[in-house]
């Protein structure tokens, strides 16, 4: 009499079944899923790349088990291996646009630079320079090696973009200025920028900042349409011309110095000083 379940003596044994080996293939596929998506944003490109060599590598590991009868996701080993791919292609691409990025930036942070524009008119007096004679006539020069500018002095930039300061001029703010304090003296400055460039410049972006003569920055008077800024697009062989009011304290009013950066990490800025006497 035999017992059910019992192995007899002398009965063939049966193999135990075969456990499927399907991580791999699943693993694939999660990874090539989330490199997909990693690629898709360019500056997560390191991130794409380390997921799609392990999807590719679980991916043709999972096809061969299917092949040898050790797993049954083959298709789910494909798919991890053809997303793996897929994140591949997509983590180059986004390190050439990455470098390409880095490198605009590096080269907006230089800056466009440029010089002081020669002048053959006679300078008037600024206070910020010595003169020297030429043949063309006498040309300021500037007091140090800040290369700052007197107020009247145009610099250009290398790519034809020039900036011109005008000296400043006594300004009495209305009873509502705002940034004036009673006391102080108040003066407009005038900005023209050219663009003698090729390209369209943005303006939007200008700075401009006054300094007292002890350093400091000086408050911006607004009082009815003042402060007219530099804004917009100007187009090549255009001009334009704004209009600034500054309050400077009576202790630090005889000098001025005025930044100009006609576009931010575009352009390096230039410095015009002078006496406001």
């Amino acid at each position: 009499m035999t017992t059910p379940g019992v192995p007899q003596p002398g009965a063939p044994q049966q193999p135990p079944p075969q456990q499927m080996r399907n991580g791999l293939g699943t693993a694939a596929l999660v990874l090539g899923i989330i490199g997909v998506l990693c690629g898709l944003v360019p500056l997560l490109f390191w991130a794409a790349g380390v997921l799609a060599v392990l999807a590719l590598v679980f991916g043709f590991v999972g096809i061969g088990r299917a092949r040898r009868g050790q797993a049954t996701n083959r298709g789910m080993a494909i798919w991890g291996t053809s997303l793996g791919a897929v994140a591949a292609v997509l983590a180059v691409v986004g390190l050439v646009i990455s470098v390409s990025v880095f490198n605009d930036t590096v080269d907006e942070l230089d800056g466009t630079g440029g010089k002081k524009e020669a002048s053959t008119a006679p300078a008037e007096p600024s206070g910020s320079g010595r003169e020297r004679e030429t043949e063309a006539g006498t040309e300021t020069e500037a007091g140090d090696d800040s290369g700052e500018l007197g107020f009247g002095e145009t610099f250009a930039y290398d790519d034809g973009v020039k900036v011109t300061v005008a000296e400043p001029a006594p300004y009495q703010p209305g009873p509502y200025a705002a940034g004036h304090t009673q006391g102080h003296k108040a003066l407009t400055v005038r900005i023209t920028v050219v663009n003698g460039s090729d390209e369209t410049a943005d303006l939007d972006l200008t700075t401009v900042t006054f300094k007292d003569a002890d350093g400091a920055e000086a408050d911006k008077v607004f009082d009815g349409d003042l402060p007219r800024e530099l804004a917009g697009k100007l187009a090549p062989g255009k001009l334009s011309a704004a209009t600034y009011a500054v309050s400077l304290p009576a202790d630090a009013a005889h000098t001025l110095e005025v930044q100009v950066e006609p576009g931010f990490l575009q352009y390096d800025n230039a410095t015009w000083s002078g006496s406001t006497r």
